[in-house]
């Protein structure tokens, strides 16, 4: 019930906003999004591909990272601190154009895969240390229980520290997940066409600037909504009971 009141008086503020600027802004919503749709969807598809690759490379380099940090070799854990160290102290939008602009100046890339690589690089950092919480957060006992047993440090991770590490840190990824589905939104500074630059460019062509940002809104809502609910569907699966 509470959500519902919640639900019903953001919908109601939502209206009076949109109301009060209809005053002043004449919304032509036959012209945008319906003629534009193709573009939309391209736009869309962009950035669904360019999220799942990064999520899918976000998350291999998090798990790396993530176990380097809990190692015993000192080496392994100070090369693993400094990368997270730069890249959670440089501003996404900076690594995209050191990367493409850079790198792409040595060997040729695309602006998908230069987003591509950003993306990973820089969420990659922060899931490492997700990662990490997740595996110091898993008690001591059992991980000596594993070492009186025999187990060695590859089995150690792979059957007792990481599955419980993904279960009691889904919340944390998801969101994680959720922040890089928005962030992808800075490629279009690279002129990626993706959902934000065909909408930025849908906006200049056509002069409906709010009709066409407000649909990139629903897209990007629409993917994020979509990344929760799969993420509570995997907490409510893998829960400890």
């Amino acid at each position: 019930m509470q959500k519902f009141i919640a639900y019903a008086v953001l919908i109601i503020i939502l209206a009076v906003f949109y109301i009060e600027m209809s005053k002043t802004y004449p919304f032509n919503w036959q012209k945008v999004p319906f003629k534009y749709m193709n573009l939309y969807l391209e736009g869309f598809y962009m950035t669904l591909k360019i999220s799942v690759f990064s999520i899918f490379f976000a998350m291999i380099i998090g798990i790396i990272f993530g176990v380097m940090k809990t190692s015993k070799y000192e080496i392994l854990k100070e090369f693993a601190n400094t990368y997270t160290t730069i890249f959670r102290n440089i501003p996404l939008l900076v690594i995209i154009l050191i990367v493409y602009y850079g790198i792409g100046s040595m060997i040729e890339i695309s602006a998908m895969i230069g987003a591509i690589v950003s993306l990973s690089l820089f969420e990659g950092a922060y899931v490492s240390e997700i990662i990490r919480g997740g595996i110091e957060a898993v008690p001591k006992g059992q991980v000596e229980a594993a070492k009186t047993i025999g187990l060695n440090t590859f089995y150690l991770y792979i059957d007792i520290l990481l599955p419980q590490a993904f279960r009691t840190t889904l919340p944390a990824l998801t969101g994680q997940f959720i922040s890089l589905v928005k962030d992808s939104s800075l490629a279009s500074v690279i002129a990626l066409q993706e959902l934000t630059m065909v909408g930025r460019q849908i906006a200049t062509s056509s002069f409906a600037s709010f009709e066409s940002y407000i649909t990139v809104a629903v897209f990007y809502f629409t993917i994020t909504a979509l990344l929760q609910l799969l993420g509570k569907y995997f907490e409510r699966r893998f829960a400890i009971v």
